[in-house]
């Protein structure tokens, strides 16, 4: 069999040769001074109307060449594709001014897929944010509960305690109203009992200490002096001393006192005999 000259046979065991690298056209593009995202998108517009083919059969992509400055224009990229040519996903390397970008095309269906998951994303974390915030929100309520029934119990136990408090206080003092002889006594008597000691004392006399048994106060006093001056209740002294020095003197409690007598009216000078 013989063959044209241009044709050949082909092993069918050959690798197929690899595709041919999609043709990307580069430009290069200045922006006027501004806000980063003001010349970013003066950038895009012009990458856009100067394309060299129409927008429906070109890819592109625009890329900073040097770092914003306040105050200075900026430069970008702009690289140029056939839309048939690249696949889902392209990336490559090019020299625009005398600089190597790195550029990657993206397909609109990938990138349609790549907006889906970035959305699906954040619906996601914005439902955990929303179910966070609900929960702190709810740890807040039962906190702010949980203190306010705290707050109650401790008035409660503090209440309680002071309530306790009082009691023992007046346990107490019934144990010493019982160690004194005084527990028939009212407290109102047992003050109005040592006020009138305290009141009717002697200046020369040495009280040491006030007992009561059986509503009759007694009264230890130093030396023979009468320990009370012009008493309205009657003050007996005891046959013998309670210890060396130290006589006891008994007195009446007040309900049984003589009242006091009346001081005498002042007699008209022309009644005088």
């Amino acid at each position: 069999m013989t063959l044209a000259p241009d044709l050949h046979l082909v092993d069918e065991g050959d690798p197929a040769p690899p595709p041919r690298a999609p043709t990307v056209f580069v430009r290069t593009l200045s922006a006027p001074p501004g806000a980063p995202w003001d010349q970013a998108r003066v950038a895009a517009l012009e990458a856009r109307v100067g394309a060299p083919l129409p927008l429906g059969e070109v890819m592109y992509r625009v890329q900073r060449l040097d770092p914003w400055s306040l105050g200075r224009p900026a430069r970008f990229a702009a690289a140029y594709v056939r839309a048939q040519e690249v696949g889902d996903d392209f990336e490559t390397t090019v020299d625009a001014g005398g600089r190597s970008v790195r550029i990657r095309f993206l397909s609109m269906e990938l990138r349609a897929r790549q907006v889906r998951k970035v959305a699906a994303i954040a619906a996601v974390a914005g439902v955990t944010a929303l179910l966070t915030l609900a929960a702190i929100t709810s740890a807040l309520g039962v906190r702010g509960q949980t203190a306010t029934r705290l707050a109650d119990t401790e008035l409660t136990a503090a209440t309680r305690m002071r309530h306790a408090s009082r009691i023992a206080a007046d346990h107490d003092q019934a144990r010493l109203l019982d160690a004194a002889g005084v527990r028939h006594l009212g407290v109102r008597d047992l003050l109005a009992d040592m006020a009138w000691a305290g009141a009717a004392k002697a200046p020369a006399a040495h009280i040491d200490a006030l007992h009561w048994e059986r509503g009759y106060m007694a009264v230890e006093v130093r030396g023979d002096t009468p320990p009370f001056a012009n008493p309205d209740r009657a003050v007996l002294k005891a046959d013998k001393p309670s210890r060396p020095g130290v006589w006891l003197w008994g007195v009446e409690p007040a309900a049984a006192a003589r009242p006091a007598d009346p001081a005498p009216a002042p007699v008209p000078s022309g009644d005088r005999p």
